[in-house]
């Protein structure tokens, strides 16, 4: 075989050999910056990613399952795209839902220790809850082992960093007790309003995710 030919069935067998990767690439998942769930300024963007389907939480939060308990967890990326860090004030985050003909409701995040409490009270609670307003009894007195357990693993997963290092991408979840109407995160803005410059204390415009295009996966 001359060299000019053999030159020519290597090019051959590298370009069949890297078009499965080229297909990988194309189909692979974008990433969770990408989701439409976002709200972008000032070098900042946050992202929401509600968990809607009941498989995202059995993979993530186990057995026990939190969307039994009709809560949602939401995981929010922020990205610092700034020279500088910023603080964000966790207290002031909240749920706005705004359902067609229903009052508006502002939804604090729960606790880790509060997400325990309904998820392990579950059982015992009324089938017949109304749909808004949300309430709930207190937390469980004389905490079991398994509360206990599943109060540790949360915790280790809340969004509880109040710091977004420049340049960096932070994460954690939030968790809102929607009572079972998981639909309801369709027409619900998460809205982050307390973010400022650590180095002159400069705020940053709110942010306000609308969750309309939330997705199933």
């Amino acid at each position: 075989m001359g060299k000019e030919k053999q030159t020519i069935l290597l090019r051959i067998l590298a370009i069949t050999l890297l078009l499965p990767f080229s297909a990988m690439a194309q189909s692979a998942p974008s990433g969770p910056m990408t989701l439409p769930t976002r709200d972008t300024h000032q070098n900042v963007s946050i992202v929401a990613d509600p968990y809607i389907s009941a498989s995202r939480y059995g993979e993530q939060f186990g057995k026990k399952s939190l969307y039994d308990a009709g809560i949602i967890a939401i995981n929010v990326y922020f990205r610092n795209d700034n020279d500088a860090p910023i603080r964000l004030n966790l207290g002031t985050i909240d749920l706005t839902i705004s359902l067609p003909g229903v009052a508006r409701q502002q939804l604090d995040p729960l606790s880790p220790a509060e997400v325990a409490d309904r998820t392990l009270l579950t059982a015992d609670a009324s089938p017949h809850l109304p749909r808004w307003p949300i309430s709930f009894p207190g937390s469980v007195s004389g905490k079991s082992k398994a509360w206990n357990k599943m109060a540790a693993a949360l915790q280790t997963v809340v969004l509880s960093t109040d710091i977004l290092p420049p340049h960096a991408t932070t994460h954690g979840f939030l968790f809102f007790d929607l009572n079972h109407d998981f639909d309801a995160i369709r027409h619900a803005h998460l809205y982050i309003p307390d973010l400022s410059f650590m180095t002159n204390h400069k705020a940053l415009f709110f942010f306000d995710i609308d969750l309309a295009a939330a997705q199933d996966k």
